[in-house]
């Protein structure tokens, strides 16, 4: 996996590994990309000091810690803009909406290879959400905390090119930009650059939130 140079800092993408199991914290560790500065932590209340000396682009943060401290993830949001990415055992369809909803970007399964926990942490960074395309559209229903739609915002509908609106529909059924990319037979930097445009015309800040937005808008 290849990370453009262009979307890093020259720190390099600091990612906090916020995981109690050692041998899983060096497995991750050993295979990330060199464009990542790691650092890692065995509990929340460690990843809590570290924020409020440095803002991480990434937190990778393991689901039971939170769950064995009862902590919310939303009180990690209070402090920081990093995009986080859970870790854990399955979970439900209710179980990943609450997670979105308390500011997760993603949620990765233990179940599944762990060689893909690096396609994860790439996505959630360039704004794409880490769920399985097949629950995206119920996890996007389910989110009750969604934005109403302005008047304002149904009038900027029609500012959207029509391959504009192509990107936004098949995001809101929880494409990713490799799969539009291929469906529209455009290159992915070309529909990061659609989805610049999308988000500038409908004032939306991320991809989750266009999905939300568009399903109502249509």
């Amino acid at each position: 996996m290849n990370i453009v140079a262009t979307d890093i800092n020259p720190a390099g993408i600091v990612l906090y590994l916020v995981l109690a199991d050692n041998e899983l914290r060096a497995t991750i560790q050993t295979g990330l990309p060199q464009e990542y500065n790691s650092s890692c932590f065995e509990t929340v209340s460690e990843l809590f000091k570290a924020i409020s000396n440095e803002q991480p682009a990434l937190i990778l943060c393991h689901n039971d810690l939170l769950s064995e401290n009862n902590i919310a993830l939303s009180s990690i949001k209070m402090l920081t803009s990093a995009r986080i990415l859970l870790m854990g055992s399955t979970q439900t369809i209710d179980e990943q909406i609450a997670s979105l909803k308390q500011g997760a970007r993603g949620y990765f399964d233990s179940s599944s290879p762990i060689e893909k926990i690096y396609d994860a942490l790439y996505s959630v960074l360039h704004g794409e959400v880490w769920v399985k395309r097949d629950v995206i559209s119920e996890l996007i229903d389910g989110l009750a905390n969604a934005p109403e739609v302005s008047a304002e915002q149904r009038a900027l509908l029609s500012q959207l090119t029509p391959k504009e609106i192509d990107v936004a529909e098949q995001v809101s059924h929880g494409a990713t930009n490799k799969m539009i990319a291929k469906q529209m037979a455009i290159t992915e930097r070309t529909v990061k650059a659609h989805l610049t445009a999308i988000f500038q015309k409908l004032a939306v800040s991320d991809r989750l939130a266009l999905a939300i937005l568009f399903r109502d808008l249509r």
